[in-house]
């Protein structure tokens, strides 16, 4: 069963909606704003306005949210009225439920930076399922706090130039970012839209070898690409979006793994939208799903930033396609998880 998806709609330090981020994007004045100021549960209104034309007509017994975040909601922190908001991860869907209406089954999942995706290939079954007849799948993630970056600046990995170089070789780690995106997912067979973008493949597991570090060989990784290829058509694919955190193992990890997997035939382009958002974390996911939909609904590629400093292995991977009526995102958390999503025109 293949799912398409019927309409979106994101927030992230390029700006809300399709519009906005889209002229930030090419815009080199453009100053991020890495913290939105804003709540979950507000990015969550906010975000819902853009899809809600998509769900009329559509029972909410017939309707399922599958949204979630890798964290406590710690906007919410502080404020008394809202403790349970900050308690419970899970609030998000049943928050978005309750906008749908009596009877729509809200649903999420936490897998900390592979979060979004997840989220998404979740829905995708539970439509294959016949469970419900649409889902509303995403993630939202306000995480610009004190106590998460000085956990991660302890780590090692917060940037100290204030950039997020993907692939560059005087990389040094990223900067937290907020956002979050929405998308309605339907049965591609009870789809009136023809020319609506459609999940193809997927895949979703763990690589089970450390808490916060993948295997070398990044062969979780690789298995990653090629399952969720393997349920394609597909004999190649036109542009791969990295999980690319400008981290040295992540990065190095990462092109390893593709440089092997393309070194002959068709190479596809390989890009990182983390050097304009920085990192989401658990919004990561489906705000770097929504940036590849709009490429290819505009038909132009996000560019890669810092060309002149990326490192040598990438650079025969940024010939841009043709056409771009096929990609491949890719994204790994925290404990493991490692999504991939396969999304064709």
């Amino acid at each position: 069963m293949q799912a398409v998806i019927t309409a979106y709609n994101m927030v992230s330090p390029l700006g809300q909606g399709k519009n906005e981020t889209w002229k930030n994007v090419f815009s080199a004045a453009y100053l991020p704003r890495y913290k939105l100021n804003k709540s979950e549960f507000e990015l969550a209104d906010a975000l819902f306005e853009g899809i809600k034309p998509e769900l009329e007509g559509i029972a909410p017994e017939r309707t399922a949210v599958v949204v979630g975040n890798s964290k406590y909601n710690f906007s919410s922190m502080g404020d008394d009225s809202r403790f349970l908001d900050f308690f419970l991860q899970h609030n998000l869907s049943s928050y978005l439920a309750r906008k749908v209406g009596r009877g729509c089954i809200p649903y999420s999942v936490s897998a900390a930076c592979a979060t979004g995706l997840v989220n998404v290939i979740r829905g995708v079954e539970m439509l294959s399922r016949g469970l419900v007849d649409v889902v509303i799948a995403g993630s939202i993630e306000t995480s610009k706090v004190p106590i998460i970056e000085a956990a991660f600046s302890q780590m090692g990995i917060i940037s100290r130039t204030g950039q997020t170089r993907p692939f560059c070789q005087n990389r040094d780690g990223f900067i937290i970012g907020e956002g979050g995106a929405l998308f309605v997912l339907q049965r591609k067979d009870n789809n009136i839209k023809n020319s609506a973008p459609v999940i193809k493949g997927y895949f979703y597991g763990n690589d089970c070898t450390d808490a916060i570090a993948f295997d070398r060989d990044g062969k979780s990784v690789e298995m990653s690409v090629k399952k969720s290829m393997q349920m394609t058509d597909l004999s190649g694919i036109d542009y791969i979006n990295t999980h690319g955190t400008a981290t040295d193992l992540n990065d190095l990890m990462e092109i390893n793994v593709l440089s092997r997997m393309f070194c002959s035939g068709h190479k596809p382009y390989l890009g990182a939208t983390k050097s304009y958002t920085g990192h989401l974390l658990g919004a990561t996911g489906s705000v770097e799903l929504a940036l590849c939909l709009l490429s290819m609904e505009q038909k132009r590629l996000i560019p890669n930033k810092f060309i002149d400093q990326l490192l040598p292995e990438i650079k025969p991977y940024l010939r841009e396609p043709a056409e771009l009526n096929s990609f491949l995102t890719l994204n790994y958390g925290f404990g493991g998880h490692v999504a991939a999503l396969v999304v064709v025109n």
